[in-house]
């Protein structure tokens, strides 16, 4: 036990005892979560989209989770889909019969968009609902639209990844559509998230436990989530959402130029002359705060270029997918690619995990 009477990171037994609402099984079915798209997929949900070739792809988004997952998806797969992928609050007025919209969101009653489904509905647009299908969203579709609603019932901040791979389903079943890049695999990340969400898993130490550790890591600090490309800044905002309304724990999001430009002004705040060891508060000037921590969000194929523009920062962590010790590619990747949707659904589960333990052991 910690001297405020939490439960330690590696304390099985007072983790399990505080985690009454069951926020440690519900940041782990990431990997059921894509696996019910994977069977959604295979059940031909999305078949009738096999034979359309949409003028663009519409994303009408909610708030928070489902708009950081689109914003991934279309940094990830935008450049390399021959049809235009557009993220918006509420449907445009130039969609039609031509046209897909997909219906993201977590709130049954969100009213914008019902609103949403119903227009797409009466504009003859190709319909997909990646919400519940209940309430108002289920009074506008008016029985249309295709199915992709959640199978696995989880909290909101945990939606992250079922959204994104309902996303990229839709993209991946638009056959008439020309796309490069690797195809998308729901059954191969369902796995490779139930691994990480094993690795995760509260038994296991914080040495052996990547969830675990950036929650050591990020305890008691102000902290900075950076991603280095437009689909790490969409995985930032949400990790710093995530933080915040899993674990009450404040911190914000920016891209990596943004981190470096801010650690390179001077500060004007002195550095204080009592030994912290001997601090008095009530007699001792305030300490000054340490430096954020920038935890900087990155691929395997970009870490070591991203290494060497943070290492100037006096308190960062470059956080992949993988540990793995291999040699740095010939040429650092240009820009995001579908093949990096997995190794950024790893990490957004790792940090989602991370919360749950920042929470359980009542970090502020």
């Amino acid at each position: 036990m910690m001297l405020t009477g939490a439960p330690d990171l590696d304390d099985v037994p007072q983790l399990q005892d505080a985690d009454v609402d069951g926020w440690l099984r519900a940041g782990a079915l990431a990997g059921a979560q894509v696996r019910a798209v994977s069977a959604a997929l295979e059940e031909g949900v999305l078949e009738p989209l096999s034979r359309v070739r949409p003028r663009a792809v519409i994303v009408v988004v909610g708030r928070g989770t489902a708009r950081d997952a689109a914003d991934l998806v279309v940094a990830t797969m935008s450049a390399h889909t021959d049809v235009p992928l557009v993220v918006v609050p509420t449907i445009p007025g130039w969609v039609g019969p031509l046209d897909v919209v997909i219906v993201s969101g977590d709130d049954a009653g969100d009213r914008a968009l019902a609103d949403a489904a119903a227009r797409a509905v009466r504009r003859h647009a190709e319909l997909v609902l990646d919400i519940p299908v209940e309430g108002p969203i289920a009074e506008a579709a008016a029985g249309g639209g295709l199915d992709l609603s959640p199978r696995v019932s989880t909290p909101d901040p945990f939606r992250f990844c079922g959204h994104v791979a309902a996303l990229a389903g839709v993209i991946g079943a638009l056959a008439e559509v020309r796309t490069g890049g690797a195809r998308f695999d729901a059954a191969a990340l369902a796995d490779t998230l139930d691994a990480e969400a094993s690795a995760a898993h509260p038994g296991n130490e914080s040495f052996h436990n990547a969830a675990k550790s950036l929650a050591a890591r990020v305890q008691g600090r102000q902290v900075v989530w950076a991603g280095d490309t437009p689909a790490a800044m969409a995985l930032a905002t949400h990790a710093a959402r995530t933080v915040y309304t899993v674990a009450g724990i404040s911190g914000v999001s920016a891209a990596v130029s943004e981190a470096l430009v801010v650690a390179a002004r001077p500060t004007t705040v002195a550095a204080p002359e009592v030994d912290p060891i001997f601090h008095d508060p009530d007699f001792d000037p305030p300490l000054a705060a340490p430096p954020p921590r920038v935890v900087v969000l990155t691929t395997r194929a970009a870490e070591w270029t991203t290494r060497q523009r943070v290492s100037s920062l006096p308190e960062v962590d470059v956080l992949t997918a993988t540990d793995d010790e291999a040699p740095p590619p010939a040429q650092a990747p240009v820009g995001d690619a579908p093949g990096d949707i997995e190794s950024l659904l790893v990490l957004a589960l790792r940090v989602e995990m991370a919360a749950v333990y920042l929470r359980l052991i009542g970090a502020r």
